[in-house]
């Protein structure tokens, strides 16, 4: 047994400082297509040049690391076809990158807790180690919904932090589950997240232009940071700008807009017919109208926007103050009747 006096108190360090600590298990989850893998790309690409990560692209902080050596294994996409490429776009040093495919034979036998991986850490020491996605590690009579299977299973990814001082980033699928968020959006194993001391969600931005979001949902080693807005410019994250919402939130207004979507069409219809018929009408006789045949203030309102945007309607106003009127009118009868 160890003394607990003999103890040195350390402060955490930090790979990205506050999202990602070092020699710690991190786990980066989101559902298939929202950006997982263009995320440890540009992760790899910094952590390999020692240059600022795009997490950090609205902080106007100094940032310079020593350039470090990261070791990826992904079951996922290609090297040939997508992640090289990807990687170069990232600007990542590829010198300093070690990786085994599943085209090697010996792949299907890198498991987590397999002595061909511990191998493979104390041969090379890495600084960080890349795994994507968590399903392909696990050996295959582990059932990684069982209580505490995957804690042991990471067991070693511990041990290789406190050993090699080699820090763990898993790749994990969410779940498509609908009404949830966090913990709950770790497919197959709730000790994923236990384990990890450091949990990040991606996903899509609802009603937006192709943006996406990373929300730090687990910290063990600091606060929680607020969540990353980017977009992704051929597979590069580009930094937008900070949010306070977290995964809950993304997912509740996500949530909403496609249970909001069936009732915003029969309003576009109904707005539609409407004016088809009577060519123009008065904003409020038409919300009186939509009123009657039951349509929502919402659906209605949405409805609306979308037809604006789409450039189906126009809108105008007549007077002034209380006697001020709004009008509407689809776009072709307006030029029929010119």
């Amino acid at each position: 047994m160890d003394k607990a006096e003999e103890v040195e108190i350390k402060e955490p360090e930090w790979l990205i400082p506050g999202y990602i600590p070092k020699y710690g298990i991190t786990t980066i989850a989101g559902e298939g297509g929202v950006g997982k893998t263009s995320i440890w790309c540009a992760i790899v690409a910094c952590l390999t040049t020692g240059e600022q990560p795009f997490f950090m692209g609205g902080l106007e902080i100094p940032f310079k690391n020593e350039p470090q050596e990261v070791v990826v294994f992904s079951a996922e996409d290609s090297w040939n076809y997508v992640l090289k490429q990807r990687l170069i776009n990232n600007g990542a040093d590829m010198s300093r990158i070690l990786y085994m495919g599943p085209e090697d034979e010996r792949f299907t036998d890198l498991n987590f807790n397999g002595d061909l991986l511990k191998g493979i850490i104390e041969t090379n020491k890495p600084d960080t180690v890349i795994y994507d996605p968590v399903q392909a590690f696990v050996p295959a009579n582990l059932r990684m919904g069982d209580r505490n299977a995957m804690r042991k299973c990471f067991s070693p990814l511990i041990g290789f932090g406190e050993t090699y001082k080699t820090t763990s980033i898993v790749i994990a699928h969410a779940n498509k589950q609908s009404g949830v968020w966090g913990r709950k959006r770790i497919a197959d194993s709730s000790d994923i997240w236990d384990a990890s001391r450091s949990v990040l969600m991606t996903g899509i931005v609802p009603n937006s232009e192709g943006l996406r979001y990373i929300s730090h949902e687990k910290s063990n080693w600091g606060k929680l940071q607020d969540s990353v807005i980017f977009e992704l410019n051929d597979g590069v994250p580009v930094f937008k700008n900070y949010s306070k919402k977290k995964d809950r939130e993304f997912i509740l207004e996500d949530s909403k807009i496609k249970n909001n979507a069936p009732a915003a069409e029969e309003a576009k219809d109904f707005i539609l017919d409407a004016l088809q018929e009577h060519k123009q009408m008065e904003v409020a006789e038409l919300d009186e109208l939509a009123k009657v045949e039951g349509i929502s203030k919402h659906a209605l309102k949405d409805a609306k926007a979308e037809l604006r945007k789409e450039g189906v309607t126009h809108t105008w106003s007549i007077g002034y103050g209380k006697d001020k009127k709004f009008f509407v009118t689809l776009k072709d009868t307006e030029k029929t009747d010119e």
